[in-house]
């Protein structure tokens, strides 16, 4: 009682001051109550405010692992110990709703299953967003696990995103400057100055895992699931959200935090497998590339053009600009140099874009 008591007159302390202080710089009529600001500004509530409201959201794309499942639940309890966390599952083998509904009970609700059938990834990860309450989503796989396995990472990665509203995605896995070789994939040639975090500004990053920002994934309109058929693997979608993200204005990094580990080293990969691995490696790559580079690329049946190329300038340009180098003097990661201006031509040997267009109508 005694510390509710003091914590209420210190909070009506705080409101005396802020009235008088608004008073006095003529922002608010001099008869106007306290309780007329809370009328006013009482319109819309801010729910990362409410009680119990985790800062980061893991979504698990699941589909018949169950030697991997007590696995997943230790990892992320241990990092909810660090960054308060959910665990959100796409259950795509229901029959195994049972033991998911037994541990949500058993980690009271920390784990939240969504029993579905065959979604798949694109599909998946989207109800997961949709019903994910953190303000940064880390999508996982079924069939790695991270490393290290105390959860260090995590909170180096909230505090990136933290000092970087801009920063829509991290990616976690692997990384691309540019399409085509001659840029070094090294994080480690640049760090934030302000987290002193390894990192670098990246053209395109690769599921999984990779964490999001919920606000910017939903902005763009999530992973585009006319790029793969219910049931199918993503491929060619993590490429071209990251391009969806630098063209509305968010940015896209990678940060060498987490090291995969097989989930279940007897289980070979869900795209790994013959069952699947023709449809995804073939039909739904063939797909998936056709809507990237009609998107993004030269138009039908081309490839990559002249905005990519653009668009690998500009990331470069990021982290020549904003990032503290630490690669060694007279060395240059890029294939395009290091200068701070400009957007030099790619050295002859360089022919990754095409620059004629076969646009999807002649208007």
């Amino acid at each position: 009682m005694e510390k509710a008591a003091a914590g209420r007159a210190e909070t009506e302390a705080k409101l005396v001051t802020l009235v008088s202080d608004l008073r006095s710089k003529d922002l608010i009529a001099k008869n106007t109550s306290v309780q007329d600001l809370v009328h006013c500004t009482s319109g819309h509530l801010q729910p990362r405010l409410f009680p119990d409201q985790p800062m980061v959201s893991f979504m698990l794309q699941y589909f018949k692992r169950p030697r991997v499942i007590d696995t997943f639940v230790t990892m992320l309890q241990t990092c909810n110990q660090l960054v308060p966390s959910e665990f959100l599952i796409n259950v795509d083998s229901p029959q195994e709703g049972q033991r998911w509904a037994d541990l949500s009970w058993s980690t009271n609700g920390f784990v939240v299953p969504v029993m579905s059938y065959n979604l798949h990834e694109l599909r998946g990860y989207n109800r997961l967003a949709g019903m994910a309450r953190g303000k940064y989503l880390v999508l996982l796989q079924d069939d790695d696990v991270l490393e290290p396995a105390d959860c260090s990472w995590l909170p180096r990665l909230v505090a990136q995103m933290e000092a970087m509203p801009q920063l829509a995605m991290v990616g976690l896995n692997k990384l691309q400057l540019s399409h085509g070789e001659g840029n070094e994939l090294n994080a480690a040639n640049f760090m934030d100055p302000y987290t002193s975090n390894h990192m670098i500004f990246a053209f395109q990053v690769d599921l999984a895992p990779i964490a999001i920002r919920r606000t910017a994934y939903r902005a763009v309109g999530g992973l585009d699931e006319g790029m793969s058929d219910p049931g199918e693997c993503g491929i060619w979608s993590d490429w071209e959200l990251s391009i969806r993200f630098w063209t509305a204005g968010w940015h896209v990094a990678y940060m060498p935090l987490v090291r995969k580990a097989a989930g279940d080293p007897s289980e070979p990969g869900g795209t790994h497998k013959p069952e699947t691995g023709v449809r995804c490696w073939g039909r739904q790559q063939n797909l998936g590339s056709t809507v990237y580079m009609a998107r993004w690329g030269a138009g039908w049946g081309t490839g990559p053009g002249k905005f990519l190329e653009s668009l690998e300038n500009y990331v470069r340009l990021m982290n020549l600009r904003t990032l503290r180098s630490q690669y060694p003097a007279g060395h240059c990661p890029f294939r395009k140099g290091c200068d701070l201006e400009g957007d030099p031509p790619l050295p002859e040997r360089y022919r990754d874009y095409k620059h004629e267009v076969r646009p999807m109508v002649q208007a």
